[in-house]
């Protein structure tokens, strides 16, 4: 078989060179460099495309399409392998993403061709979680905030959260999303003390429960929370999950953190509650427009921790996606079900 893996600024060749390893089984393995995808810039406008419009909303890299006439597999990371790119493999048999999301395929396409999917499920769940509870800590104690003023020289005890700066034992935390990142946001709460809430829309009471944690509604989890921290993938049915009307549910005292996807939340309703202080405070590490542009009101508010979109982003967790997705390929090839024949 052909494996043509789509090396970026993320995954260097030198980082997807073990993937060669699958030439033992008889494989051709193929490294190939995106040159559009190795700057952070061109990374971030090219993700927002199609995180937003879907896989179709960008053209793939033109350098690409003559490579993957005869290939069987194609392994990518951010590299755009759209309804473009699949029609000009007319041989393909399966995509490997090397990340957990799968927005940057043309996902009905490959449903309507027999193309197998697989990705690095939970590849940085480990790095989003920690991330995760130090926005959390960040925004609530004024940690990045604290920073800031003492570099510039002011010695500032006093910020508009001081009334309710709580210890994490005395904080309820509400996740919505009780996936592989959720679940280990979980876990690392459990050892501050906190009280955790959890709602699902893709599970029933029964199956949270079942993990060891208390299902509420999402009414009940935005009315009792200290902190909402938002852990769900990008889909039609999630697009603007969190709004005005659930954001007016939250405390007064109450912090918002997304470390997940921008359109999970109505960004224009999110800015308005900050302006208005309606909630405590925000941690973004997502934003609609990456990189924010200089006339972004997220610039002008004092109750906000942001991070620019480095939540995941770990050598480990880059590391983890080439294992990850090798060794799933590796077992195909050596199980005798004819699975990719």
């Amino acid at each position: 078989m052909k494996i043509l893996c789509i090396c970026d600024l993320a995954i260097l060749p030198e980082a997807m060179a073990p993937m060669k390893n699958l030439e033992k089984y008889g494989n051709e393995v193929i490294l190939f460099k995106d040159e559009q995808m190795m700057s952070v810039e061109n990374i971030s406008n090219v993700m927002r495309e199609y995180e937003q419009g879907g896989a179709d909303a960008s053209p793939a890299n033109p350098e690409l399409l003559p490579l993957v006439k005869d290939v069987d597999i194609i392994v990518t990371h951010t590299s755009l392998v759209n309804a473009e790119v699949i029609e000009a493999a007319p041989g393909l048999k399966m995509i490997a993403t090397l990340r957990s999301g799968m927005t940057n395929l043309s996902i009905a396409l490959c449903e309507k061709k027999g193309i197998k999917i697989i990705s690095a499920e939970g590849r940085n769940a480990h790095a989003v979680a920690d991330c995760t509870v130090g926005l959390m800590l960040a925004e609530s104690r004024n940690i990045a905030r604290g920073h800031k003023f003492m570099m510039e020289g002011n010695w500032r005890k006093r910020f508009l959260n001081e009334k309710y700066v709580h210890d994490f034992r005395k904080c309820t935390v509400g996740i919505i999303g009780a996936g592989q990142i959720g679940r280990k946001v979980i876990d690392r709460l459990f050892a501050f003390g906190c009280k955790v809430i959890v709602h699902d829309p893709f599970m029933t009471d029964a199956e949270i429960s079942g993990l060891g944690h208390d299902s509420v509604s999402l009414e009940e989890l935005l009315t009792q929370s200290d902190f909402v921290s938002l852990h769900m993938r990008m889909s039609e049915k999630t697009e603007n999950f969190i709004s005005k009307r659930e954001l007016d549910k939250m405390k007064k005292t109450a912090y918002f953190i997304n470390t997940s996807r921008s359109g999970l939340v109505n960004e224009a309703d999110l800015i308005e509650a900050l302006q208005n202080q309606t909630i405590g405070g925000a941690a973004l590490d997502v934003f609609n427009d990456e990189p924010l542009g200089a006339d972004s009101p997220f610039l002008e508010l004092e109750n906000i921790t942001m991070t620019p979109h480095l939540a995941g982003t770990t050598v480990d967790s880059f590391a983890n996606s080439v294992e990850i997705i090798k060794g799933e390929l590796a077992k195909m090839f050596e199980s005798s079900d004819g699975i990719l024949s």
